[in-house]
């Protein structure tokens, strides 16, 4: 699918101020990248239920009509649309950012872990109104910047207020709950840390605790979260890199390619081997 870039070619010199590009149309190429600097916002009009894909450093999704998705800073996005899908994406400037109030920043910063709302059909009408406002506004014949910003910031507060419906505001406004330390020491120590005893006496609990809060927040326990975020890097690997297998169990922190292998094969039923050539083929 061929993207449009609704700012480019820039001739005004208003148009110079804005910090935002709409594009109307979305490809897997252009979303697997966004410029520095910047967040992005995509709403997933038409897609067929299961036959698409977004993978990121947190979780898979499995894509469907009416989705909201956080490009958030310093992630990487593995998406694979199906034929047919089509969406719009905004790319922001992080000066806009800047703007946002404390909550709204923590919502569209890398430490969030809200990539992914499904909205009800009455949210997607205003969400995608939003958009289609913001659209207009770029092609006015006579741009205001600041009347284009003030709109993203409307666009991002009803995300946050949509996230914070769903997952109440002590996931927005307590950012150093234990769940959520749980969740940045995983992210920062999988590769090297597998024990659930590790991020107990990081967090000063005890592992039984730690497993109550886990299974509370994530529905999984926490040696399951851990090993889900391990196959989630061994997949990527595989997929995109051109590592060896010996050299992906290596950088994942496994003893030798045989311990890998094994811990491969029990979570997903393939080998890394088989794995790597049927995504290849696919």
């Amino acid at each position: 699918m061929k993207e449009k870039n609704t700012m480019s070619p820039i001739e005004n010199e208003d148009k110079r101020k804005i910090d935002v590009i709409y594009q109307d149309e979305i490809s897997s190429s252009e979303l697997n990248r966004f410029p520095d600097n910047s967040f992005t916002i995509i709403i997933l009009d038409e897609c067929s239920a299961g036959d698409g894909e977004c993978t990121t450093d947190m979780d898979k999704y499995m894509l469907n009509s009416k989705q909201l998705f956080i490009h958030l800073p310093k992630r990487e996005y593995l998406w694979k649309l199906p034929p047919g899908a089509t969406g719009r994406r905004l790319i922001i400037n992080d000066s806009i950012l800047e703007t946002f109030s404390p909550t709204l920043k923590h919502t569209f910063s890398s430490h969030s872990t809200y990539e992914m709302i499904q909205p009800n059909d009455e949210v997607y009408d205003k969400l995608s109104g939003e958009f289609n406002a913001i659209r207009t506004e770029i092609h006015s014949e006579i741009i205001f910047p600041e009347l284009i910003n003030a709109r993203v910031r409307l666009l991002a507060l009803m995300i946050n207020l949509w996230v914070e419906e769903i997952y109440g505001k002590f996931a927005l406004t307590h950012h150093n709950n234990l769940a959520f330390r749980f969740h940045s020491l995983v992210q920062k120590h999988y590769k090297t840390q597998k024990s659930v005893s590790f991020y107990a006496e990081e967090l000063c609990i005890t592992p039984n605790y730690l497993g109550v809060i886990c299974r509370k927040q994530y529905r999984v326990s926490p040696l399951e979260f851990i090993k889900e975020r391990v196959l989630l890097e061994a997949k990527k690997l595989l997929h995109s890199s051109d590592k060896s297998i010996k050299e992906i169990a290596f950088e994942l922190g496994f003893r030798n390619f045989s311990h890998f292998s094994y811990f491969f094969r029990v979570q997903t039923g393939m080998t890394p081997k088989s794995y790597r050539l049927t995504m290849n083929k696919s």
